[in-house]
């Protein structure tokens, strides 16, 4: 399994090859986890971290948000599935 840190973001190709993870951190200042989970799957359309794994080859890949704030922590994902 190969894993990639760029900044707060971390890709993960598992070793069959067939699909790729990205998970972004974010911490929520204020405490709106939905909102800061929404910025950090924004924030991995916006980096082009998607694309990376694309010219690798891999057509499945799933994205998670990740906020926490104090204790508390919630999680998103959104998937990309090439036919």
């Amino acid at each position: 399994m190969k894993r990639f840190i760029e900044e707060s973001a971390i890709l993960v190709v598992p070793d069959t090859g067939d699909m790729g993870i990205i998970i972004e951190v974010k911490y929520a200042h204020d405490g709106d986890l939905e909102k800061a989970c929404w910025e950090a799957l924004r924030q991995i359309e916006q980096t082009g971290y998607e694309d990376d794994l694309e010219d690798d080859g891999i057509d499945h890949v799933l994205k998670y948000g990740v906020a926490c704030y104090k204790k508390r922590c919630k999680v998103m994902m959104a998937e990309k599935r090439e036919a």
